[in-house]
């Protein structure tokens, strides 16, 4: 196998596993059928791809969880450029698709290099045309990343990524193989050192899609749902008949008298308002249709399996209104809680790593901290009883306000407030010879000091 072979493999290789990832992920999923002839006769329905989307929220559960807080250097000019990367690359906002599509295919990739203009740029790129590859033998080493994509109707690029150059590639082919004839257009120095593309994944080497486990409940959901729907058709126009005296079938239009029996049979049509008219008898009536719970009690079975298979809550897939709280609501949670701080231990790893490179391509050396959002369920009155109990026990203003998510800037602020109330003999939060404690009245949590001194 040539090495431009083994670059167009590394992207097409698990082509299959992220097609099923957001086909399963958008709801885009046909019903599965176990006879291959009734899969023929339903084929012309449009009913058929009708679907009750239930992986999504396996997803989103995670997803809304996964809120940065505070990314930061070790020094105040490291800190501010790294507000300013993230300022100008909009990661606000691509931070959290970042996220959703790491967690839907169970990877995805970031890029980091400078624009034109010397700005640090930080894009995110899909796994569907992205791979990165490791060193066998040492899996945390990157050896090369593949980008793939199409520049026009007609021709497709590649660009591969090592730690010293950047090799780009096209060849005229709108859908290129790896047995493609790609022709070298273009190698870029690479004077930093690194790969410069950052791997988001749930899961080492290769991520997993985080609703995979919901895949087969999710066939059994989708025929359910369109067979009650089917059903509801018939309830609405039931299926009729009328049975005829014999000798009376020439007079029926639906029937060819130069036609068998048999022939005459297979023209009746199966259909929510049909009506079959049968030769040999005289009554009419209609055909009872299913009732509907017969689909939808396993369909509700089915959800509460798929909640303790995938570790999410019952409450996020029934919005009955019957949503645990307190420690109810923290025991339910747990394991889908633990199973985000494993992401966010991933992912912050990777936040990490990105901001390092970025630094480093700004001639600042410095490490990163990346902090998240609490993403635990608590009400206001709990978090700001965990902020005070923090103080209490001596963690400095500046550090509580990081875990509580404030970005550095506010945060300094915050301080230089806190110093000017202390200086003219008021407290803000935590002061020395002063204890923070709570006070409840009228069901209202308030902060009060007391001198211990």
């Amino acid at each position: 196998m040539t090495i431009l072979k083994e670059y167009v493999l590394a992207v097409t290789d698990r082509q299959g596993t992220y097609k099923d990832a957001e086909a399963y992920y958008e709801g885009d999923v046909a019903e599965v059928f176990a006879s291959q002839r009734l899969r023929s006769a339903l084929r012309s329905t449009a009913g058929n791809r009708s679907t009750l989307n239930f992986c999504r929220p396996v997803v989103d559960a995670v997803l809304n969880r996964l809120e940065l807080g505070n990314i930061q250097g070790t020094t105040k000019a490291a800190t501010s450029k790294i507000g300013e990367i993230f300022q100008n690359n909009q990661l606000y906002l691509d931070a959290n698709e970042i996220h959703r599509r790491a967690l839907e295919f169970g990877d995805c990739y970031a890029i980091v290099w400078p624009d034109e203009t010397g700005e640090i740029e930080v894009s995110y790129n899909s796994p569907r045309g992205m791979a990165l590859v490791y060193d066998a033998e040492s899996p945390r080493k990157k050896l090369y990343a593949v980008k793939m994509w199409n520049d026009s109707a007609k021709s497709s690029r590649m660009n591969v990524y090592f730690d010293n150059r950047i090799e780009k590639y096209s060849v005229n082919n709108a859908s290129p193989t790896e047995g493609s004839n790609w022709a070298l257009i273009e190698v870029v120095e690479n004077e930093f050192g690194e790969v410069p593309v950052f791997h988001f994944r749930t899961h080492r080497p290769f991520g997993r899609p985080e609703h995979m486990d919901m895949y087969d409940a999710q066939d059994y959901i989708n025929k359910e749902f369109i067979q009650s729907m089917i059903t509801i058709d018939y309830q609405g126009a039931p299926q009729r008949y009328a049975l005829t005296e014999a000798g009376q079938s020439s007079e029926l239009d639906d029937f060819n008298e130069d036609d068998t029996a048999r022939e005459n049979t297979n023209g009746l049509k199966n259909g929510p308002g049909e009506m079959w008219l049968l030769n040999g008898f005289k009554s009419v009536g209609e055909f009872k249709p299913a009732n509907p719970d017969v689909f939808w009690s396993p369909i509700k079975d089915t959800v509460r399996a798929a909640a303790s298979l995938t570790n999410t809550p019952l409450h996020y897939f029934e919005k009955t209104g019957n949503v645990p709280s307190g420690e109810a609501l923290r025991a339910a949670e747990a394991p889908l809680i633990k199973k985000v701080r494993n992401r966010a231990a991933s992912f912050g790893q990777t936040w990490r790593e990105i901001f390092i490179f970025a630094l480093k391509i700004e001639g600042i050396a410095s490490d990163v901290e990346v902090q998240w959002k609490e993403v635990e369920s608590l009400d206001e009155t709990e978090r700001w009883d965990i902020v005070l109990k923090k103080r209490n026990a001596g963690i400095s203003l500046q550090q509580v306000m990081r875990e509580t998510g404030y970005d550095a800037e506010l945060i300094e602020k915050i301080v230089e407030e806190a110093q000017v109330e202390r200086e003219s003999g008021q407290v803000a939060g935590y002061d020395r010879g002063r204890t923070v404690r709570t006070s409840t009245t009228n069901n209202a949590t308030t902060p009060v000091t007391e001198d211990t001194e």
